[in-house]
């Protein structure tokens, strides 16, 4: 018997994750961020709930589902508060749920060794408007596959130029060790491109039904991934600070 789940989000990413929903669950139910679906969720004994709404609605939208007793899997990143993620992770183990913070290019860190001296990370995709939550949509993901070193070496200094007409930003973080890693985001460009130094961060796999099947299995390090998910907030928030960068 599939497991019984509902997807909060109705938009591009969630009708992604409703295609593979309807492949590997019982797809009960699919609402937009402003429906009610506590009920739902008590009457039809949901399992899961997927949430792919904006990123601001998802503290409300998440609390109130763990309150309603029902295992979660969020988009990146989980709040833009880490007071917020503290307060949902606490919750979660209050209410013995479960809470996955999607992740999904992890397995791209046992593709990096060690850091060069100078690394890029380089990133190219049309963006209509101006995309000032880079930080939150790109370097998420680039801070994912590289969190090992962020941990390992401390962050002592970072720099930005942006080009607000050709929507191309470039920060430079230094170590204290003195390596340094560039991510260079063009968000004008027709082509799609994703590289950390020379290794193209694209795969032939289905990574997002990999790893929803690998959640509603349970087959997952959720503690880890809650830490994780933390952590990367937590840098971001430190590189936007040092960048005194308000948007």
């Amino acid at each position: 018997m599939k497991i019984k789940v509902g997807l909060i989000g109705k938009g591009k990413w969630g009708k992604k994750i409703k295609k593979k929903l309807n492949k590997l669950a019982n797809l009960r139910f699919i609402y937009g961020k402003k429906n009610s679906y506590a009920n739902i969720i008590r009457q039809e004994k949901i399992q899961w709930v997927f949430i792919a709404t904006p990123n601001p609605t998802h503290y409300k939208i998440v609390k109130e589902c763990i309150q309603n007793g029902v295992n979660v899997f969020c988009e990146k990143p989980l709040s833009e508060s880490t007071d917020e993620i503290k307060k949902l992770i606490d919750l979660a183990k209050k209410k013995k749920v479960k809470l996955f913070v999607s992740d999904l290019y992890s397995h791209y860190s046992s593709k990096f060794n060690k850091l060069k001296n100078e690394n890029l990370v380089y990133r190219s995709k049309f963006v209509i408007k101006s995309d000032n939550e880079f930080f939150y949509r790109f370097m998420y993901h680039d801070i994912s596959i590289l969190h090992q070193f962020f941990k390992k070496n401390k962050l002592v200094n970072c720099s930005i130029y942006k080009n607000d007409k050709k929507n191309i930003f470039k920060i430079i973080i230094m170590f204290k060790n003195k390596k340094s890693l560039i991510f260079l985001y063009n968000l004008r460009s027709k082509k799609k491109y994703h590289f950390i130094n020379n290794l193209e961060i694209k795969s032939n796999k289905d990574v997002l039904e990999e790893m929803i099947k690998k959640v509603l299995k349970k087959n997952i390090d959720f503690k880890d991934n809650n830490i994780k998910a933390l952590f990367i907030i937590k840098l971001i928030k430190k590189i936007k600070q040092k960048l005194n960068y308000a948007n």
